[in-house]
């Protein structure tokens, strides 16, 4: 008799372990996914906010930006990812990880000074959850 072939019992086996290697790891690779595009989402934010800082530096005194007061929306300058892109400090297009769409170009970063302590503040609001 020539036994060159698996049993139906073995197959049996090696399709449940498979099975349950696959319900463990499937969901956690889920996770896995959905943790990478936030970190994504986040390094984006990041990296509009460092690239208006550089917009900011290479234009500062071209951009009538002035000291930042609570109540008074004049004193908040903004800078479009237009500008951005035209400037060559961001790359078009700009896509949102989470919703794979693409970001407006019309969508500004609000830039503030702050007088006391000279220093500029950066605000971009980008859903990253």
């Amino acid at each position: 008799m020539n036994k060159k072939g698996f049993t139906l019992i073995e197959v049996i086996l090696v399709i449940a372990i498979i099975s349950i290697l696959a319900i463990i790891l499937i969901p956690n690779v889920f996770v896995l996914i959905n943790k990478n595009r936030e970190r994504s989402c986040n390094n984006l934010k990041n990296n509009i906010i460092n690239s208006t800082k550089i917009y900011i530096s290479d234009n500062r005194y071209n951009l009538d930006i002035k000291c930042y007061r609570e109540g008074y929306p004049d004193t908040i300058t903004y800078v479009s990812l237009k500008e951005l892109v035209d400037a060559g400090d961001l790359t078009s297009p700009v896509i949102n990880p989470i919703t794979d769409e693409e970001i407006s170009l019309e969508e500004e970063v609000e830039v503030m000074y702050n007088c006391t302590n000279r220093q500029f503040d950066y605000n971009f609001n980008l859903d990253c959850e």
